[in-house]
């Protein structure tokens, strides 16, 4: 199978984090598996291009139907290696699915060769086209296994690129379901490569051998593999991380945006980059708020179960864990008051975190400023949108923010000003599944955009064809006769006119 690239090598061991129980293993890949795998996928890409997008486009098709086909086994797989909610696990099956469905309907027009205006009118034109980079490469965290190691491999794959995956090496059973799905459904198994271990051992090798590399995970690693790509010159892009702020201001309706702020800050339990860790709430309304948070917080189901009646499930590893505690330990030793949460779940296992509220977080506490990628969010009562707006855009981060207000075009104007990739109004995840809008980063948070027109031509470079005709010499021909001040002037008037002529430009 094209994911077990090292058939001689370690074994990687994959345990359930909710649980401890082992529940698969793959094969670690050294540095000339990583080589080889790119080798053979850079043999297989050329005629995948030369196939057309019609033929790659009924590939998709059949990987798509094939996921609803499937869909036990691939919800068992995500949750087992992950520990997260049933619901959760459809979420990753459906957004493949959807990011599947949109590009099958608009990748054609999005990759179409397209016409522009040459040099000059009549006599020159010009036409772009889009060519794949070649073999594109994915570096991908383990928190949505499922959608980050297949979701943006689907575009790539359709606009005529073969894939080298690296999925985390603490959830790799889902790349490798993913992957395995794709080449039954018709795709050439050298067109789609895993390569399993640790970042330093695969990664960088990787990136040593494709054309194009896309990373989603933290800043710190992020900045690594942009100057590994820089020394390279391949193009990159990068999802990094998120203090991603939410506005709450006296209009909004309390019931509704407390339930946005549960979705935004507890969805897979925190560890999702554009999930909301601090909320900025009018202070008229802020022990309101608070309360009404605090009694749906602790109505939330936490556990591990294969059926659907778990609300938030556990941390990926225990050491995963700590470091979110040692966030909220650190607040509460400083003065922040736990509202309600703030300690682990020991009576369901190591690796659960009860959904935390905290008030009086300030600038001495990681909390305030660094990811804390858990299920805690601080509660800061301001004074109006002014200073919501102040206090959001007041971070290194700029990945995802939420608004609630109750008016439209309030909403929409504080929106506006937030610095960030995305802003949701009357919603905290949404922009993920709003498959034909480009989402990404600002600031620290990354480069590069995923979804939409964007999210396939990344994989591609352009190629610019512009022609002349040939009578009279055609364009250079002009030039050449430019041989006195008289037809100097004429030239220049020409090219004036041309602006004043509607549809010449």
């Amino acid at each position: 199978m094209s994911s077990l690239v090292a058939p001689d090598g370690a074994e990687l061991v994959v345990h359930n984090p909710a649980t401890g129980e082992r529940v698969g293993s793959v094969q670690r890949a050294s540095a000339a598996d990583v080589r080889n795998a790119a080798a053979r996928a850079r043999r297989a890409q050329p005629d995948w291009h030369k196939a057309g997008i019609h033929r790659r486009a009924k590939v998709l098709s059949r990987f798509h139907d094939l996921l609803f086909e499937r869909e036990e086994e691939v919800l068992d797989t995500i949750q087992r290696e992950t520990g997260k909610p049933r619901r959760e696990a459809l979420v990753e099956l459906l957004t493949v699915a959807g990011t599947a469905s949109y590009y099958l309907a608009h990748g054609s027009r999005h990759l179409a060769e397209e016409s522009h205006s040459g040099a000059t009118p009549f006599i020159t034109g010009a036409r772009v086209i889009r060519r794949p980079h070649g073999v594109t490469g994915f570096i991908t965290p383990w928190n949505y296994p499922f959608i980050l190691s297949i979701a943006d491999a689907l575009p790539a794959l359709l606009a005529g690129n073969s894939v080298v995956i690296k999925p985390s090496e603490v959830t790799p059973l889902s790349a490798d379901l993913g992957v395995r799905l794709l080449v039954h459904a018709g795709l050439d198994e050298d067109l789609v490569q895993l390569v399993h271990g640790e970042g330093p051992e695969v990664g960088e090798p990787l990136i040593a051998e494709v054309d194009y590399i896309g990373f989603t995970g933290s800043a710190a690693t992020g900045r690594k593999i942009a100057v590994a790509a820089g020394e390279r010159l391949i193009p990159h892009s990068l999802e990094l991380g998120g203090k991603n702020p939410m506005v709450i201001l006296e209009r909004a309706p309390l019931d509704e945006a407390v339930d946005g702020l549960l979705t935004g800050a507890f969805y897979n339990s925190g560890q999702t980059c554009i999930a909301i860790e601090r909320a900025y709430v009018h202070e008229s309304i802020f022990d309101d708020f608070v309360e009404r948070a605090r009694r749906k917080v602790e109505g939330l189901r936490l556990g591990y179960s294969l059926a659907w009646d778990i609300d938030m499930g556990c941390m990926i590893s225990r050491e995963h864990a700590d470091k979110v505690m040692s966030h909220v330990e650190e607040a509460d030793s400083k003065g922040a008051e736990i509202v309600t949460g703030g300690d682990r779940r020991t009576d369901l296992g190591e690796t659960f975190i009860a959904p935390t509220l905290l008030t009086g977080v300030d600038e001495s506490m990681a909390l305030c400023r660094q990811e804390t990628f858990g299920p805690v969010v601080s509660l800061y009562p301001v004074s109006g949108a002014e200073e919501a707006v102040e206090r959001a855009n007041d971070s290194a981060y700029g990945l995802n923010a939420s608004v609630w207000t109750g008016t439209d075009a309030v909403s929409q104007a504080i929106a506006r000003r937030i610095d960030t990739g995305s802003v949701h109004i009357n919603s905290s995840l949404l922009i993920y599944n709003s498959f034909d809008v480009p989402m990404g980063g600002v600031k620290q948070s990354g480069v590069g955009r995923r979804h939409g027109s964007e999210g396939i031509q990344r994989f591609t470079r352009t190629h610019s064809i512009v022609s002349s005709v040939t009578t009279g010499g055609g364009y250079e021909g002009i030039l050449s006769k430019i041989d006195s001040p008289k037809r100097a002037r004429m030239l220049s008037k020409a090219f004036k006119l041309t602006r004043r002529i509607p549809g010449l430009r």
